[in-house]
């Protein structure tokens, strides 16, 4: 009894995490090329914003000029720019520019001079943001650079990705018996691979906004089942439930593509990042449901009794925190539907 319990705290914990995530400061940064060694760094910031962001330190072969009136670091209304130039070369993959903002990080949308583009959100770190070229597109880099990078990527998606994680935990609490797990998330594994390729691919395009409201209603759906198998009663989900797996998993994948697709992948980086990041995603699962059994074991050991009424914690945590999320971003989702 004592390991559901338990096991609720820690659902709470996830749940109320991505709440704060809707108050965080975020800067919103360009960085241009403008020539072949030239670029041209900027940010979005108000009048009364401007003293928080103070010069970016540059790579250490890089210096900075205006490329128009020949002073570092110009202001323009709306925003601050800052003009360089790598000299001997243009930004490689390993090149990092540091961000010493009081930010809470940085989205960084990246404009080369082929006419592509690439976008990501870089967090904040000790002692500012650092914007790691490898992240956007700034030269080839090696295939094991890309491999790294992109399966780092999907670990780090799915493990911060409190949703998705939430939705395994729930087919966890669900499903008795080894082989039956393995079925479960099994199906939930390719169901979400396929949508993620062809969302990737552009064969399906779905507003982000209604994923992530399917996805938040696929979890209150799990919780209600978790209580119903509590009580005895057989239900779809209890009866198959790598059926339900497979099904949720479908729309799970397409919020696993909307973070992919928001990097501004280029045309010949979209197999290896397709391939890597469902690895990563993988890996990242796995990693997930050994220390759920790890410390369900743990604590079965322990042999620690507790009332019968505190078995229902579990499916009611994650329906409480899922339906906070469902109504949050249902009411997104349809205040944009009115604009």
């Amino acid at each position: 009894m004592a390991r559901p319990v338990l096991l609720a705290a820690a659902v709470l914990v996830l749940g109320v995490q991505p709440a704060a995530a809707h108050d965080l400061g975020v800067a919103k940064v360009r960085l241009d090329q403008t020539g072949e060694t030239t670029y041209s760094l900027s940010v979005a910031a108000s009048p009364t914003m401007r003293g928080a962001y103070r010069d970016p330190v540059l790579p250490e072969r890089a210096r900075r000029v205006d490329l128009e009136t020949g002073a570092s670091g110009s202001s323009r209304l709306g925003q601050l720019r800052w003009d360089f130039t790598t000299g001997d070369g243009p930004l490689v993959a390993g090149d990092v520019l540091h961000l010493p903002w009081d930010r809470e990080g940085a989205m960084v949308t990246a404009r080369w001079l082929d006419g592509s583009e690439a976008r990501f959100f870089f967090a904040k770190g000790d002692a500012g943001t650092d914007v790691e070229l490898a992240y956007l597109k700034a030269g080839s880099g090696s295939f094991a650079e890309t491999v790294r990078r992109y399966t780092v990527l999907g670990i780090e998606h799915i493990l911060l990705g409190f949703d998705h994680l939430l939705f395994v935990l729930g087919l966890l609490f669900l499903v008795a018996g080894g082989w039956q797990l393995a079925k479960t998330i099994t199906a939930f594994t390719v169901a979400h691979s396929i949508t993620l390729g062809l969302a990737t691919l552009g064969f399906l395009d779905v507003p982000a906004k209604a994923v992530d409201a399917i996805v938040a209603l696929s979890i209150v759906f799990l919780g209600v089942e978790i209580l119903e198998k509590q009580r005895g009663r057989e239900t779809l989900a209890a009866r198959y439930p790598w059926a339900v797996a497979f099904g949720f998993g479908l729309v799970h994948g397409l919020g696993f593509a909307g973070a992919l697709n928001a990097l501004g992948l280029p045309e010949r980086e979209i197999p290896p990042a397709l391939l890597f990041f469902n690895v990563g995603v993988e890996i990242g699962q796995l990693l997930f449901v050994l220390c759920f059994l790890v410390l369900s074991w743990a604590l079965a050991r322990l042999e620690v009794v507790l009332p019968r009424w505190m078995r229902p914690i579990p499916a009611y945590a994650i329906g409480i925190v899922a339906t906070w999320w469902l109504v949050d971003r249902a009411t997104l989702l349809f205040s944009a539907g009115a604009a």
